[in-house]
């Protein structure tokens, strides 16, 4: 997964966490739900975006 698609995704939870709040339907258990794919969005990056971006890193000296 590229950086840039990392960075649309957040975009996109962000944005729909907006539209729920500003929809008055952003309830203790939709951000619960919002927590857990926060989480595994964090998960996803840390084995997926990080490892490649160190390693695009290192193939450039």
């Amino acid at each position: 997964m590229s950086v840039k698609a990392y960075f649309e995704m957040w975009a996109l939870g962000i944005i729909a966490v907006g539209a729920l709040y500003l929809a008055g339907l952003f309830t203790p258990v939709v951000a619960v739900v919002f927590g857990f794919m926060s989480f595994g969005a964090i998960f996803m990056g840390m084995m997926n975006v990080l490892p490649m971006e160190l390693h695009a890193e290192h193939e450039k000296h």
